[in-house]
């Protein structure tokens, strides 16, 4: 293919498109020659972009040259009119006039007074402002102060009505600058109290050394006022005063030291660096007018310059000055503390106090330098642990409300009432207990169960109460042990002040209160032992002194299951009071009892006639059941502990009821033996053996004596009824033999009966010898029966019952095989009968 042609030689289309050139020669030559045309269109449009943006330039050079060329021509226009000849001869009229007025006196006079009054309002206006604006008021009443001397020879009258408004405002202003002295704020910023006593120094004329005593005279008293405000309207001191006297006493060591001698000295200074008349802020106030009324001041006024000594306080005397305040104001604070938690009684809001003034001082004191700030805190904590200890002991010492609530009940004692209770299968009251609901009705209930009435339920409602602020006085103490003492405003604490900071606020203070909580509750219950056992001692010789055991032994025992947990050394409270009142309470329930039984065995042994001689078993017949005086006894002795309540009857009361009844049956069968002595001339008979010729004769004898032995049986029966249906109260027995004042058994002379001297009763019949064996034989299965039922102390066998056993014994002429089988036959009855004498079992 030939070469494209070169285009510069190209000066026409007709050579393009004649037969020189081929069809692909031309599409090359018009696609050359639009690139061409474009790269030519893109210089030209940058070359005339360029010179656009230098035309626009010179269109603006131009018409600001004609704005200036305007104002020129303007200026010189009125320079030309006011330089001629009249307006200058007319200028230097008014020229002459002024001056001539100038020096008018009268004219300046009542200018002065203008300007007076104008700086009366002004300071009024700014006092207004609630403590904005102090320098610039002060700056106007000391311009005030200054022209009341220059009219000082004007009007008497009037001169004097300035002198009284100049010290008002001066009371106003001092009132205004102490104010704000005393305000506390939350930030760092000391422009407030900079700015007041910027103020006070222009009003007092006062150095630096004498504004910072004025300082802190002003917090001083602000701290007083906090407590004696509500002191004088007679109104406990409340805990937001005690915030308030800790948040001026530790803003003041920060405002001190920021102060001193950074800020202050030059703040000072300023204000003496122009005359006053020359002070910007003076001159930019419309109601002063200065610019009209100041060439009419005296040279006196318009030269004046503040005189204040800025240099007279360094940090030396600072230092001195803030220490002795420092000691003055820390033990007013710690004195208005002691005051304000003298009125507070609840321990949870002292506690809240005390979170709040710690926390309040450690964020502040991290910041304060020179100082300990573990004095002050431990100040604190000496004065609110003080109170606290306090008030636990006072708190705790409540509990004597339950003796005084039992002195009460004892000393109005009424029979019948005071000692009432509900029976626990007794259908009134349940009702109205179940219609309040499932609590009511169990509580209604568990009453009747333990015995709680009216009496023993205020005596228990008091303990109740007293254990629930015992409760939340050591809830609220475990809280102390929870709390972090951290300073969450400033982290630049170490961590040993941290620690030691925990330990003593943390540790060591709940430690105390707990150590002095467990000491006073320990000195509380024994207190409450000694009264009980002083108002048991009081009244144990009254009539009703048998209820009034029942009475406190419930209360002794309500309490004891309420005793504090955390105290193991309350276990043994009230023990010791136990065993006399258990004593005074078996004698008071079984006397009755027990009576009953020593006229039915002196009738049984009287009679000498043996119930139930017809029923004897065994090859040598021997009793398998207990006489009725014997089942009568344990019966009754049943039915008197269920009548006083089976809650009464624990292990130890009814172990002390068996030692009781041993005792009395003891007594009572040994009065009985005389019988045996009284008839111990009678030839007695042979011992029974064990073998069939001895035995017939026996059982020969038994039968013809059938009906005569069911007559004696009808005749004791109904006598025993007839003993068993008597009414009234019986004679309270205080005192029982006891297993310690027995004769011992090896002793002959102290085994013989107490009444075996005693003769026989002449009325009484004369008994055969086999009568009196099988009375001895049956009285030895009844004792038997006895030591399986009351005779069965803590595992063991009574004593009493063992030896009097073994007396009636000797009567009987059995062998040991014999009395064997009579103890086993009488242990299988009392299995078999036991669930019928209820608590006795």
């Amino acid at each position: 293919m030939a070469a494209a042609p070169d285009l510069s030689t190209v000066t026409s289309s007709a050579q393009i498109f004649s037969a020189n050139y081929t069809l692909p020669q031309i599409r090359s030559i018009h696609k050359s020659l639009h690139a061409q045309a474009d790269d030519k269109a893109n210089r030209l449009r940058t070359q005339v972009g360029g010179s656009y943006r230098e035309l626009l330039g010179t269109a603006d050079t131009i018409v600001r040259m004609r704005s200036d060329n305007e104002r020129l021509q303007e200026l010189l226009c009125r320079m030309a009119d006011g330089c001629g000849s009249q307006v200058v001869a007319r200028k230097v009229d008014g020229l002459a006039k002024f001056k001539a007025a100038c020096n008018d006196a009268g004219l300046g006079r009542v200018a002065r007074w203008k300007l007076l009054d104008a700086c009366e309002l002004v300071v009024g206006r700014e006092l207004r402002q609630q403590g904005q604006g102090l320098v610039l008021a002060a700056k106007v009443w000391v311009l005030e102060r200054l022209l009341v001397k220059s009219v000082a020879e004007d009007d008497e009258a009037r001169v004097k009505g300035a002198k009284r408004t100049l010290s008002t405002l001066r009371r106003r202003l001092t009132t205004s600058i102490n104010k704000a002295l005393e305000q506390v704020r939350d930030d760092t910023d000391v422009g407030h109290v900079l700015e007041a006593l910027c103020a006070y120094s222009l009003v007092t004329s006062s150095g630096a050394k004498d504004v910072m005593r004025h300082f802190l005279a002003v917090r001083k008293e602000a701290m007083g006022l906090a407590f004696a405000s509500q002191q004088d309207h007679h109104a406990p001191l409340r805990d937001d005063s005690v915030m308030a006297s800790l948040k001026l006493y530790s803003q003041t060591l920060l405002d001190v030291q920021a102060l001193v001698p950074e800020k202050l000295a030059p703040a000072l200074a300023s204000l003496k660096g122009h005359a006053l008349l020359d002070d910007d802020a003076l001159k930019q106030m419309q109601g002063l007018r200065l610019d009209l009324y100041r060439g009419w001041c005296s040279d006196q006024v318009g030269c004046f310059t503040p005189f204040i000594r800025h240099d007279d306080l360094d940090g030396r005397q600072a230092k001195e000055m803030l220490d002795a305040w420092d000691s003055q104001s820390s033990k007013l604070v710690v004195d208005g503390l002691n005051k304000a938690l003298e009125h507070m009684s609840d321990l949870k809001s002292i506690m809240g106090l005390r979170t709040r003034l710690v926390q309040l001082w450690i964020q502040r004191s991290s910041r304060i330098r020179g100082i300990d700030p573990s004095d002050m805190q431990d100040e604190l904590r000496s004065a609110i642990n003080a109170r606290m200890l306090a008030l636990i002991e006072d708190t705790v010492s409540k509990l004597h409300l339950v003796a005084s609530e039992v002195k009460a009940t004892l000393d109005s004692w009424h029979e019948g009432v005071s000692d009432k209770h509900a029976s626990l299968w007794d259908d009134d009251g349940y009702d109205a207990a179940l219609a309040s609901g499932a609590g009511p009705f169990f509580h209604e209930v568990v009453s009747r169960l333990h015995g709680r009435n009216d009496a023993v339920s205020r005596a228990l409602g008091c303990y109740t109460s007293w254990l629930q602020v015992i409760d939340s006085v050591r809830s609220a103490v475990a809280q102390l042990g929870q709390q972090r003492w951290e300073n969450d405003v400033d982290e630049v604490e170490d961590e040993e002040t941290i620690l030691q900071r925990q330990q003593r606020l943390s540790r060591d203070d709940p430690r105390t209160l707990n150590a002095r909580l467990d000491s006073c509750i320990n000195d509380a219950f024994a207190k409450l032992g000694a009264q009980v056992d002083a108002l048991w001692h009081e009244h144990a010789d009254a009539a009703a002194s048998g209820a009034m055991a029942m009475y406190i032994v419930r209360v002794l025992r309500d309490i004891r299951s309420q005793l504090p947990r955390e105290h193991t050394s309350l276990s043994r409270f009230g023990l010791a009071s136990v065993p006399a009142l258990h004593t005074r309470i078996v004698t008071h329930v079984s006397t009755l009892a027990l009576d009953d039984f020593a006229a039915a065995l002196h009738g049984h042994y009287r009679r000498g006639a043996v119930q139930g001689r017809v029923l004897w078993e065994g090859d040598a017949a021997l009793p398998n059941q207990p006489s009725p005086t014997i089942f009568a006894l344990l019966h009754a002795l049943a039915l008197a502990m269920a009548r006083a309540g089976s809650d009464l009857w624990t292990r130890a009361a009814v172990a002390a009821l068996k030692r009781h009844a041993c005792s009395q049956v003891c007594l009572s069968w040994e009065k009985q033996l005389h019988v045996f002595e009284a008839n111990k001339h009678h030839q007695s008979l042979p011992k029974e053996q064990d073998n069939k010729d001895t035995t017939a004769p026996r059982e020969t004898s038994d039968v013809a004596n059938l009906d005569e032995a069911r007559e004696q049986q009808s005749s004791s029966e109904h006598n025993d009824k007839a003993a068993h249906q008597k009414q009234g109260d019986a004679a309270h027995q205080d005192t029982a033999p006891s297993e310690a004042n027995s004769p011992p058994q090896d002793d002959p002379e102290a085994s013989k009966p107490k009444d075996a001297g005693n003769p026989p009763d002449d009325t009484a019949p004369t008994l055969t010898p086999q009568d009196l064996q099988i009375l001895a034989i049956q009285s030895v299965f009844d004792l038997e029966f006895l030591l399986c039922s009351i005779g069965n102390i803590s595992a063991s066998p009574a004593p009493d019952l063992t030896r009097l056993e073994d007396l009636v014994f000797a009567h009987t002429h059995l062998d040991s095989l014999a009395r064997q089988r009579i103890a086993q036959s009488a242990k299988n009855y009392w299995h078999r009968t036991n669930l019928l004498f209820g608590l006795l079992a």
